[in-house]
């Protein structure tokens, strides 16, 4: 079998959702499904001969894979619902493997949760827990005509962000001719749209060639094998109906038999909708990702890692007796458990020319932006803080005209400096009056009251220039209203 690894760069968020539906509460795919995969290369259907037509998009010797996280250069796996952790440990300090769990009774009071979310990759003994960044926008229907937003047209997108890496494969069977292979992959790579609203702001995303590591299976004969679903799985009975029960002859494994007290298994069930013919395909149910499947007894000789059907689409893949489900006596998993908190900064990072100075202007106008808008932020806390904290200094006296002419002075005096002196310098001006408004008269007395000016003058010094100004308006008409 010829196997060609791709990596994917998503350039904007895309939209992939599990239901082809565009009403009622849609599910949003943290994966994206080799169909796309097909997709992209089946648009250019017409350029293929006949019977590489057939080869390529009408049979399973050319199998396109679901694109998973890719972190460390290991290809993540989504997590396996055999994986029980106690209820309140989020960050996966014990987890227990359900298929070996002997004595439960001795696990009763550890309240044990499925995991069902997330995908792991599995580097050596660490487990690096990934979790797909998804941002959410409401739009709204454009009316042409009326050159506004349409009424009643508003409705919600959730879409997996921007900047994260994943990575696929494409398993191709030996009797395919090099020179079609080389077609095939001549057409996934470059700048490819996927998804929803793709003629809009979403959907772009890189494909490129990428060398990566693989969770692997281990086929050596055992008294028990544990079939693990990498990818989504379909299968038929006798009389043509889908089926959530599988034999083990499915599988490959000859006289064996599912133990289903030990497996543990998710479904999932959707009708793909096919934009060529403008109507949806036959409804598909099936096993989810993630379910474990435990055989008792048989043969390996003819296993399969490739089952089921619809494999051109991505479907089908498990693998055999995986090393993470590795424990100890009390079926507590050997593996140590990370968070990989910083998956969307293994993305490239794309250098950015400063060369034109719109860009140059544009950057420092959204910098400048940035910093007005932490600056607005400090304020707001620091007079909060001021209100709720000295508003009892004040009681007993009207102080409300004096606020109102230290705001009058924080208008005319917009210098940090010369602000300064108007509010608390003891400089003697001509007439032999000290400057400071806060420093003569009435005003002295009430300020020099229970720390009243040094509070003020604490306030004054957490400021710079440029934000000063506007701090003490800001202070000054709140204290005013007290």
């Amino acid at each position: 079998m010829k196997t060609l690894q791709f990596k994917v760069e998503l350039l904007s968020d895309i939209i992939l959702n599990q239901r082809a539906a565009s009403k009622g509460n849609q599910e949003t795919l943290d994966f994206i499904p080799g169909s796309n995969f097909l997709g992209i290369v089946a648009s250019a259907y017409n350029d293929f001969a006949k019977e590489d037509q057939i080869t390529v998009f009408h049979s399973s010797k050319v199998r396109f894979g679901d694109a998973h996280p890719l972190y460390k250069d290991m290809r993540a796996l989504r997590t396996p619902v055999s994986f029980h952790i106690p209820k309140l440990d989020l960050d996966k300090k014990e987890c227990y493997v359900h298929h070996k769990i002997n004595n439960h009774v001795a696990i009763t009071n550890k309240q044990l949760k499925q995991s069902r979310t997330d995908f792991i990759s599995f580097v050596d003994n660490d487990a690096y827990i990934i979790k797909a960044e998804l941002n959410f926008a409401i739009k709204s229907a454009y009316d042409r005509e009326k050159r506004r937003s349409e009424d009643a047209k508003m409705y919600g997108y959730e879409s997996m962000q921007k900047g994260m890496i994943y990575c696929f494969e494409i398993n191709i069977d030996d009797d395919v001719s090099n020179e079609l292979v080389e077609k095939i992959k001549t057409n996934i790579i470059g700048i490819k749209r996927v998804g929803r609203s793709r003629t809009a702001q979403y959907g772009l995303i890189e494909i490129s060639v990428n060398n990566f590591n693989k969770v692997s299976s281990n086929l050596k004969h055992s008294d028990e094998t544990v079939i693990y679903a990498e990818s989504r799985l379909i299968f038929f009975d006798n009389a043509g109906n889908p089926t959530f029960t599988p034999l083990a002859e499915d599988f490959g494994i000859e006289g064996g038999k599912i133990d289903w007290s030990k497996s543990q298994i998710r479904t999932f069930a959707y009708s793909p909708y096919n934009y060529h013919r403008s109507s949806f395909d036959t409804e598909r149910k099936g096993i989810e990702k993630g379910s474990v499947i435990v055989i008792e007894g048989g043969k390996l000789n003819n296993v399969q890692e490739i089952v089921g059907y619809y494999q051109n689409e991505g479907f089908g893949k498990v693998i055999i007796n995986p090393a993470f489900f590795e424990s100890d006596e009390h079926a507590l998993s050997s593996l140590i458990f990370h968070k990989a908190g910083k998956f969307l900064e293994s993305a490239t990072k794309r250098n950015i020319d400063l060369t034109d100075d719109t860009e140059r202007q544009l950057l420092t106008f959204l910098e400048s932006k940035k910093k007005a808008e932490e600056d607005e932020l400090y304020v707001y806390q620091q007079v909060n803080d001021f209100v709720e904290n000295k508003t009892n200094d004040f009681k007993g006296d009207t102080f409300s005209s004096q606020w109102g002419t230290i705001r009058s002075l924080v208008l005319q005096y917009p210098s940090k400096e010369e602000l300064y002196r108007r509010l608390f310098s003891n400089e003697i001006d001509v007439n032999g009056n000290k400057i400071g408004y806060l420093e003569h008269g009435i005003a002295k007395d009430k300020w020099n009251e229970r720390g009243r000016k040094d509070s003020l003058i604490d306030f004054f010094n957490k400021f710079d220039e440029d934000v000063i100004q506007f701090a003490l308006v800001n202070l000054s008409s709140e204290m005013a209203k007290k």
